[in-house]
Protein backbone atom coordinates (compact mmCIF):
# COMPACT_ATOMS: atom_id res chain seq x y z
CA UNK A 1 0.00 0.00 0.00
CA UNK A 2 1.31 3.49 -0.93
CA UNK A 3 0.77 6.15 1.67
CA UNK A 4 1.13 9.87 0.84
CA UNK A 5 2.24 12.02 3.75
CA UNK A 6 1.41 15.75 3.58
CA UNK A 7 3.73 17.99 5.56
CA UNK A 8 1.56 20.82 6.84
CA UNK A 9 4.65 22.89 7.72
CA UNK A 10 5.65 23.32 4.08
CA UNK A 11 4.81 26.82 2.85
CA UNK A 12 3.75 27.40 -0.74
CA UNK A 13 5.32 30.61 -2.00
CA UNK A 14 2.96 32.68 -4.16
CA UNK A 15 4.43 34.48 -7.16
CA UNK A 16 3.46 37.93 -8.47
CA UNK A 17 4.61 39.84 -11.50
CA UNK A 18 4.80 43.03 -9.42
CA UNK A 19 5.05 43.50 -5.67
CA UNK A 20 4.61 47.07 -4.41
CA UNK A 21 5.74 47.79 -0.87
CA UNK A 22 3.87 50.74 0.61
CA UNK A 23 0.32 51.98 -0.07
CA UNK A 24 1.03 55.69 0.08
CA UNK A 25 0.52 58.09 -2.85
CA UNK A 26 3.37 56.53 -4.88
CA UNK A 27 2.43 52.89 -4.35
CA UNK A 28 -1.29 53.48 -4.94
CA UNK A 29 -0.63 55.50 -8.08
CA UNK A 30 1.69 52.81 -9.43
CA UNK A 31 -0.92 50.12 -8.79
CA UNK A 32 -3.65 52.24 -10.37
CA UNK A 33 -1.84 52.38 -13.71
CA UNK A 34 -0.88 48.71 -13.72
CA UNK A 35 -4.40 47.52 -12.89
CA UNK A 36 -5.47 47.71 -16.55
CA UNK A 37 -2.86 45.10 -17.55
CA UNK A 38 -2.77 41.33 -17.16
CA UNK A 39 0.09 41.57 -14.66
CA UNK A 40 -0.50 40.06 -11.23
CA UNK A 41 0.11 42.70 -8.55
CA UNK A 42 0.46 42.52 -4.77
CA UNK A 43 0.30 45.79 -2.82
CA UNK A 44 1.61 45.55 0.75
CA UNK A 45 0.87 48.11 3.46
CA UNK A 46 2.38 47.75 6.94
CA UNK A 47 -0.37 49.75 8.67
CA UNK A 48 -3.80 48.24 9.33
CA UNK A 49 -5.50 51.07 7.40
CA UNK A 50 -4.50 52.76 4.14
CA UNK A 51 -4.12 56.52 4.25
CA UNK A 52 -2.97 57.85 7.64
CA UNK A 53 0.31 59.75 7.37
CA UNK A 54 1.94 62.31 9.62
CA UNK A 55 2.20 65.23 7.24
CA UNK A 56 1.48 68.98 7.03
CA UNK A 57 -1.19 68.10 4.45
CA UNK A 58 -0.56 70.50 1.59
CA UNK A 59 -0.50 69.63 -2.10
CA UNK A 60 0.30 71.83 -5.07
CA UNK A 61 -1.56 72.63 -8.26
CA UNK A 62 0.75 70.20 -10.07
CA UNK A 63 -0.78 67.29 -8.16
CA UNK A 64 -4.31 68.37 -9.06
CA UNK A 65 -3.32 68.51 -12.72
CA UNK A 66 -1.89 65.00 -12.44
CA UNK A 67 -4.96 63.46 -10.80
CA UNK A 68 -8.62 64.42 -10.91
CA UNK A 69 -8.92 64.87 -7.15
CA UNK A 70 -12.59 65.40 -6.17
CA UNK A 71 -13.59 68.72 -4.61
CA UNK A 72 -14.80 67.09 -1.39
CA UNK A 73 -11.21 66.08 -0.56
CA UNK A 74 -10.01 69.69 -0.66
CA UNK A 75 -10.35 71.39 2.73
CA UNK A 76 -9.06 74.79 1.61
CA UNK A 77 -7.84 76.35 -1.62
CA UNK A 78 -5.07 78.67 -0.49
CA UNK A 79 -4.41 81.92 -2.31
CA UNK A 80 -3.04 83.96 0.59
CA UNK A 81 0.43 83.59 2.08
CA UNK A 82 2.64 85.23 4.67
CA UNK A 83 6.43 84.90 4.71
CA UNK A 84 8.40 86.21 7.67
CA UNK A 85 12.11 86.76 8.27
CA UNK A 86 13.69 88.19 11.46
CA UNK A 87 13.30 91.74 10.13
CA UNK A 88 10.58 91.76 7.46
CA UNK A 89 7.36 90.08 6.44
CA UNK A 90 5.39 89.87 3.22
CA UNK A 91 1.68 89.19 2.80
CA UNK A 92 0.36 88.38 -0.64
CA UNK A 93 -2.62 86.93 -2.44
CA UNK A 94 -2.51 85.19 -5.79
CA UNK A 95 -5.20 85.39 -8.46
CA UNK A 96 -5.65 81.61 -8.18
CA UNK A 97 -4.86 78.97 -5.53
CA UNK A 98 -1.30 77.64 -5.33
CA UNK A 99 -1.65 75.26 -2.37
CA UNK A 100 -4.54 72.94 -1.50
CA UNK A 101 -5.08 71.50 1.96
CA UNK A 102 -6.14 67.86 2.23
CA UNK A 103 -6.65 65.20 4.87
CA UNK A 104 -4.06 62.51 4.13
CA UNK A 105 -6.21 59.61 5.34
CA UNK A 106 -9.13 60.63 3.13
CA UNK A 107 -6.76 61.14 0.20
CA UNK A 108 -5.27 57.66 0.65
CA UNK A 109 -8.69 56.05 0.99
CA UNK A 110 -9.84 57.78 -2.20
CA UNK A 111 -6.78 56.49 -4.06
CA UNK A 112 -7.47 52.99 -2.75
CA UNK A 113 -11.05 53.03 -4.11
CA UNK A 114 -9.58 53.29 -7.60
CA UNK A 115 -8.22 49.76 -7.17
CA UNK A 116 -11.56 48.12 -6.43
CA UNK A 117 -12.68 45.34 -8.79
CA UNK A 118 -9.20 45.10 -10.31
CA UNK A 119 -6.40 42.56 -10.44
CA UNK A 120 -4.60 44.31 -7.54
CA UNK A 121 -4.38 42.24 -4.36
CA UNK A 122 -4.01 44.46 -1.29
CA UNK A 123 -2.70 43.22 2.05
CA UNK A 124 -2.75 45.63 5.00
CA UNK A 125 -1.01 44.94 8.29
CA UNK A 126 1.78 43.45 6.20
CA UNK A 127 5.27 44.50 7.23
CA UNK A 128 8.09 43.38 4.94
CA UNK A 129 10.73 41.89 7.22
CA UNK A 130 13.21 40.46 4.71
CA UNK A 131 14.11 40.69 1.02
CA UNK A 132 16.45 38.39 -0.90
CA UNK A 133 16.83 36.82 -4.35
CA UNK A 134 13.56 38.04 -5.91
CA UNK A 135 11.48 37.10 -2.90
CA UNK A 136 10.38 38.81 0.27
CA UNK A 137 9.03 37.83 3.67
CA UNK A 138 6.04 39.51 5.28
CA UNK A 139 5.53 39.56 9.07
CA UNK A 140 8.39 37.04 9.37
CA UNK A 141 6.22 34.20 8.04
CA UNK A 142 4.63 34.67 4.58
CA UNK A 143 6.88 34.57 1.54
CA UNK A 144 6.21 35.98 -1.94
CA UNK A 145 8.34 35.95 -5.06
CA UNK A 146 8.29 38.66 -7.68
CA UNK A 147 9.44 39.63 -11.14
CA UNK A 148 9.44 43.36 -10.32
CA UNK A 149 9.65 45.02 -6.92
CA UNK A 150 8.59 48.61 -6.21
CA UNK A 151 9.74 50.22 -2.98
CA UNK A 152 7.21 52.93 -2.13
CA UNK A 153 7.71 52.52 1.59
CA UNK A 154 8.80 55.97 2.67
CA UNK A 155 11.87 57.54 4.21
CA UNK A 156 12.84 54.38 6.13
CA UNK A 157 12.42 52.06 3.14
CA UNK A 158 13.43 48.43 3.61
CA UNK A 159 13.66 48.11 -0.17
CA UNK A 160 16.21 50.91 -0.24
CA UNK A 161 18.17 49.24 2.56
CA UNK A 162 18.18 46.00 0.55
CA UNK A 163 19.73 47.94 -2.34
CA UNK A 164 22.40 49.19 0.10
CA UNK A 165 21.63 52.84 -0.56
CA UNK A 166 22.25 54.87 2.62
CA UNK A 167 20.14 57.92 3.42
CA UNK A 168 22.49 60.79 4.21
CA UNK A 169 20.07 63.64 3.53
CA UNK A 170 16.97 63.63 5.68
CA UNK A 171 14.86 66.33 7.30
CA UNK A 172 13.47 65.84 10.78
CA UNK A 173 10.20 67.69 11.22
CA UNK A 174 8.33 68.59 14.40
CA UNK A 175 4.66 69.50 14.32
CA UNK A 176 1.76 70.40 16.58
CA UNK A 177 -1.82 69.91 15.40
CA UNK A 178 -3.81 72.54 17.27
CA UNK A 179 -7.64 72.31 17.39
CA UNK A 180 -9.48 75.34 16.06
CA UNK A 181 -9.70 77.62 13.06
CA UNK A 182 -6.91 79.66 11.48
CA UNK A 183 -6.91 82.21 8.65
CA UNK A 184 -6.97 80.57 5.22
CA UNK A 185 -3.37 81.24 4.37
CA UNK A 186 -0.02 79.47 4.41
CA UNK A 187 2.64 80.98 6.64
CA UNK A 188 6.38 80.37 6.31
CA UNK A 189 8.87 81.58 8.90
CA UNK A 190 12.57 81.96 8.07
CA UNK A 191 14.66 82.53 11.18
CA UNK A 192 18.22 81.26 11.45
CA UNK A 193 18.34 81.50 15.22
CA UNK A 194 15.42 79.12 15.68
CA UNK A 195 15.47 76.93 12.56
CA UNK A 196 18.94 77.36 11.00
CA UNK A 197 18.60 76.63 7.24
CA UNK A 198 15.15 75.12 7.78
CA UNK A 199 11.87 76.94 8.36
CA UNK A 200 8.62 76.86 10.30
CA UNK A 201 5.11 76.76 8.86
CA UNK A 202 1.48 77.25 9.74
CA UNK A 203 -1.06 75.35 7.58
CA UNK A 204 -4.85 75.65 8.12
CA UNK A 205 -7.13 72.61 8.05
CA UNK A 206 -10.84 72.06 8.54
CA UNK A 207 -10.85 71.34 12.27
CA UNK A 208 -7.30 72.23 13.23
CA UNK A 209 -4.15 73.95 12.03
CA UNK A 210 -0.64 72.53 11.94
CA UNK A 211 2.36 74.46 13.23
CA UNK A 212 5.67 72.82 12.50
CA UNK A 213 9.32 73.16 11.60
CA UNK A 214 12.02 71.05 10.03
CA UNK A 215 15.75 70.89 9.33
CA UNK A 216 18.42 68.35 8.44
CA UNK A 217 19.86 67.05 11.75
CA UNK A 218 23.22 66.66 10.04
CA UNK A 219 23.48 70.46 10.10
CA UNK A 220 21.42 71.39 13.15
CA UNK A 221 20.85 69.11 16.19
CA UNK A 222 17.24 68.02 16.74
CA UNK A 223 17.33 68.96 20.41
CA UNK A 224 18.43 72.48 19.51
CA UNK A 225 15.67 72.68 16.90
CA UNK A 226 13.06 71.51 19.39
CA UNK A 227 14.22 74.00 22.03
CA UNK A 228 14.13 76.88 19.56
CA UNK A 229 10.73 75.77 18.27
CA UNK A 230 9.25 75.76 21.78
CA UNK A 231 10.59 79.28 22.41
CA UNK A 232 9.19 80.51 19.10
CA UNK A 233 5.78 78.95 19.81
CA UNK A 234 5.62 80.67 23.20
CA UNK A 235 6.69 84.02 21.73
CA UNK A 236 3.86 83.76 19.19
CA UNK A 237 1.23 82.76 21.79
CA UNK A 238 0.24 79.36 20.37
CA UNK A 239 -1.92 77.44 22.84
CA UNK A 240 -0.60 73.87 22.96
CA UNK A 241 -2.77 72.67 25.86
CA UNK A 242 -4.92 70.51 23.54
CA UNK A 243 -2.43 70.09 20.71
CA UNK A 244 -1.17 66.79 19.34
CA UNK A 245 2.60 66.55 18.93
CA UNK A 246 4.04 64.66 15.95
CA UNK A 247 7.42 64.12 14.35
CA UNK A 248 8.25 62.66 10.95
CA UNK A 249 11.27 62.29 8.64
CA UNK A 250 11.50 63.47 5.03
CA UNK A 251 14.12 61.86 2.78
CA UNK A 252 15.61 64.02 0.03
CA UNK A 253 18.67 61.86 -0.76
CA UNK A 254 18.02 60.72 -4.33
CA UNK A 255 20.49 58.15 -5.67
CA UNK A 256 18.38 56.88 -8.54
CA UNK A 257 15.04 55.14 -8.84
CA UNK A 258 15.55 52.24 -11.28
CA UNK A 259 17.83 49.32 -10.37
CA UNK A 260 17.22 46.42 -12.76
CA UNK A 261 13.95 44.83 -11.73
CA UNK A 262 13.74 46.89 -8.53
CA UNK A 263 12.40 50.46 -8.38
CA UNK A 264 12.17 53.14 -5.69
CA UNK A 265 9.33 55.68 -5.63
CA UNK A 266 8.58 58.81 -3.64
CA UNK A 267 10.52 59.25 -0.42
CA UNK A 268 12.00 55.75 -0.70
CA UNK A 269 13.89 57.17 -3.69
CA UNK A 270 14.64 60.39 -1.79
CA UNK A 271 12.57 62.45 -4.21
CA UNK A 272 11.13 64.93 -1.69
CA UNK A 273 12.46 68.48 -1.69
CA UNK A 274 15.03 69.25 0.96
CA UNK A 275 14.22 72.95 0.64
CA UNK A 276 10.41 72.96 0.94
CA UNK A 277 9.63 69.43 2.15
CA UNK A 278 7.24 68.97 -0.80
CA UNK A 279 6.85 65.29 -1.62
CA UNK A 280 3.33 64.26 -2.67
CA UNK A 281 3.74 65.41 -6.27
CA UNK A 282 7.06 63.61 -6.64
CA UNK A 283 5.51 60.48 -5.13
CA UNK A 284 2.59 60.50 -7.57
CA UNK A 285 4.78 61.09 -10.63
CA UNK A 286 7.36 58.47 -9.66
CA UNK A 287 4.67 55.86 -9.00
CA UNK A 288 3.10 56.62 -12.36
CA UNK A 289 6.39 56.57 -14.27
CA UNK A 290 7.61 53.34 -12.67
CA UNK A 291 4.36 51.68 -13.72
CA UNK A 292 5.00 52.78 -17.29
CA UNK A 293 8.55 51.42 -17.15
CA UNK A 294 7.29 48.06 -15.93
CA UNK A 295 4.65 47.91 -18.65
CA UNK A 296 7.07 48.97 -21.39
CA UNK A 297 10.75 48.06 -20.98
CA UNK A 298 11.75 50.62 -23.65
CA UNK A 299 9.95 53.50 -21.96
CA UNK A 300 12.14 56.51 -21.08
CA UNK A 301 10.74 58.76 -18.35
CA UNK A 302 11.07 62.47 -19.16
CA UNK A 303 8.95 63.54 -16.11
CA UNK A 304 11.40 61.81 -13.76
CA UNK A 305 14.32 63.68 -15.33
CA UNK A 306 12.45 66.94 -14.75
CA UNK A 307 11.75 66.12 -11.10
CA UNK A 308 15.37 65.21 -10.41
CA UNK A 309 16.52 68.43 -12.09
CA UNK A 310 13.97 70.47 -10.08
CA UNK A 311 15.16 68.91 -6.82
CA UNK A 312 18.82 69.58 -7.67
CA UNK A 313 18.05 73.27 -8.18
CA UNK A 314 16.31 73.41 -4.80
CA UNK A 315 19.24 71.57 -3.20
CA UNK A 316 21.64 74.25 -4.49
CA UNK A 317 19.48 76.96 -2.90
CA UNK A 318 19.42 75.01 0.36
CA UNK A 319 23.20 74.64 0.28
CA UNK A 320 23.51 78.40 -0.20
CA UNK A 321 21.44 78.99 2.95
CA UNK A 322 23.64 76.52 4.86
CA UNK A 323 27.00 77.98 3.91
CA UNK A 324 25.74 81.53 4.56
CA UNK A 325 26.29 80.98 8.28
CA UNK A 326 26.03 84.29 10.19
CA UNK A 327 24.82 86.00 7.00
CA UNK A 328 21.85 83.66 6.61
CA UNK A 329 19.30 86.01 8.15
CA UNK A 330 20.51 88.74 5.80
CA UNK A 331 19.68 86.40 2.92
CA UNK A 332 16.26 85.71 4.43
CA UNK A 333 15.60 89.45 4.75
CA UNK A 334 16.65 89.98 1.13
CA UNK A 335 14.37 87.14 0.05
CA UNK A 336 11.37 88.83 1.70
CA UNK A 337 12.18 92.05 -0.15
CA UNK A 338 12.32 90.13 -3.43
CA UNK A 339 8.94 88.55 -2.70
CA UNK A 340 7.49 92.05 -2.68
CA UNK A 341 8.30 92.16 -6.39
CA UNK A 342 5.34 90.74 -8.30
CA UNK A 343 7.59 89.40 -11.08
CA UNK A 344 9.79 87.49 -8.62
CA UNK A 345 6.79 86.27 -6.65
CA UNK A 346 5.05 85.02 -9.77
CA UNK A 347 8.16 83.15 -10.97
CA UNK A 348 8.68 81.39 -7.63
CA UNK A 349 5.03 80.39 -7.30
CA UNK A 350 4.95 79.12 -10.88
CA UNK A 351 8.00 76.93 -10.29
CA UNK A 352 6.59 75.56 -7.03
CA UNK A 353 2.95 75.02 -7.96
Amino acid sequence: MHITVINKNIKIMKHYDVVIVGAGPAGLRCAELIKETSLSVLLLEKNPVIGPKVCAGGITKKSLELMDIPDQLIEYEIKASMIRSPKYFHEGELPEPAVFMIDRQQFGQWQATKLKNSNIEIKTGSLVTDIQNNKLTVNRQEEFSFKYLVGADGANSIVRRYLKLPVKRKLVTLQYKIPGLYPERVELILNSGFFQSGYAWVFPHKDYFSVGCGVDPGFFPVQKLKKGFEIWLKQNNFDLSKAKYESFPISYDCRGFAFGNIFLAGEAAGLASGLTGEGIYQALVSGEEIARMIMDKDYVSIPMKKIIKYNKIQLRILQLFRIAGPFRDMLYNLLIKLFRSWQFNKKIIKGYS
